[in-house]
């Protein structure tokens, strides 16, 4: 997990970097949008892409906490280990693997809340709009309902609807310019990328790219509905003496498309910049190889990926003096190494599932531990058994 949200957050800051450098400054805004749209799945999805010619960082994902190397561990231990009671809270306390968990889960249980709190916050949002819709007056503008409310807000844009102030709409004081305008935004369900990026944000809330995503995202929003208004035949001037006394009301809900998000500077100079079709279709042709050269450098190379997840495993056990048991087959101790040899395959990937008797001498654990070292076994589960009660607890992992 910590490999894929490395690879695709900074495959998500090279995409927005990209917009913002090469593409916001052109009057493209319907391939802006698709740009966006495509690219933040492009970053969803590039680490599961079998096209990469590096390592992937994927296998962070795949280590166990309780694999990881323990400073001052030794295989020794195991012999004070077995002292121990068969007490199950004595067991957890000088487990490793509970130590390294334990804040693991802390950090999972404050992920699980804030996630709850942010996905209530925009159903009770989504219900509010909702209500809003069906409990205020409407009439119709151009075959989309227009919800007219008490509330002293700036237009704004929810799906098909738009909502606007009751007393503006009908003393005439809202333009034709303005009801065109959010009604862009409706026709072309500006809604869906909103509520796509906000689902994100929900799920991903420790993103800060997300955030930054939106803004961009709905800025360009607002470029499409200013230049569709444009093109109408309306008057630039008069529109943004429009936008800037409706920018005086108070704002829109947060999942909606308003009037007067974002008038700033660059807004009003975007409606008086002159297009040029061959630097804009130049900068257009550059996205392909750039989102080409991105699958090469953050996909996960297949052979990588596929040795991966090739994990195999050996059952070890000691059972008395001279008694070991290997994949359930009993070996001595003098052709213990030869055995083991034949087994192990890929000693870095190879899972060792050592179990001890209670009884077991610590001179044939020594000398155990001696050929799985010269071996290069990596990665140790130890457990111990009694006898008496036919059940082994578990003690850990360790790589060595």
């Amino acid at each position: 997990m910590i490999g894929y949200l490395t690879y695709s957050t900074i495959c998500m800051v090279l995409v927005l970097l990209f917009y913002h450098a090469v593409l916001a400054r052109e009057k493209t805004y319907q391939i802006n949008r698709f740009y966006l749209l495509i690219g933040l799945l492009f970053s969803l999805t590039v680490p599961f892409m079998p096209i990469g010619i590096v390592d992937s960082l994927l296998n962070i994902a795949n280590v166990d906490m309780s694999s990881l190397p323990l400073e001052g561990m030794e295989f020794v231990n195991v012999k004070s280990l077995l002292q121990i009671s068969a007490d199950s809270t004595a067991l957890n306390a000088f487990s490793p693997a509970s130590n390294y968990l334990q804040p693991y889960t802390l950090l999972f249980v404050i992920y699980g809340m804030v996630t709850f709190v942010l996905a209530a916050r925009m159903m009770w949002h989504l219900y509010q709009m909702k209500v809003r819709s069906m409990k205020n007056p409407a009439t119709y503008f151009r075959d989309h309902k227009v919800v007219l409310l008490d509330k002293d807000v700036v237009p704004h844009t929810f799906g098909k609807t738009i909502f606007v102030n009751k007393d503006q709409y009908k003393n005439g004081k809202l333009s034709r310019e303005v009801l065109t305008h959010e009604l862009i935004h409706a026709r072309q369900n500006h809604l869906l990328d909103i509520l796509f990026i906000e689902i994100l944000k929900t799920f991903c809330w420790f993103n800060p790219v997300l955030y930054f995503y939106k803004k961009a995202m709905q800025v360009n929003h607002e470029y499409i509905a200013d230049q569709k208004v444009l093109s109408g035949g309306a008057d630039i001037a008069a529109y943004q003496r429009i936008l800037l006394n409706t920018g005086r009301s108070s704002s829109a809900h947060y999942l909606s498309t308003s009037l007067n998000f974002n008038i700033t500077k660059k807004r009003f100079k975007m409606m008086t910049l002159q297009d040029s079709k061959y630097r804009s279709s130049l900068k257009i042709a550059l996205i392909v190889p750039f989102l080409m050269i991105l699958g090469i450098i953050f996909g996960c190379e297949p052979v990588s990926m596929e040795k991966e997840y090739q994990t195999e495993s050996i059952n070890l056990e000691l059972v008395d003096f001279e008694t070991i048991k290997l994949n359930e087959k009993t070996v001595s101790l003098s052709k213990f190494e030869s055995a083991f040899s034949d087994l192990l395959v890929d000693p870095k990937k190879t899972l060792i599932n050592l179990s001890v008797h209670k009884n077991t001498p610590m001179g044939l654990v020594t000398d155990v531990q001696k050929v799985l070292r010269e071996k290069g076994s990596l990665k140790i589960n130890y457990s111990t058994l009694h006898s008496d009660k036919g059940q082994s607890k578990m003690l850990g992992e360790e790589t060595k």
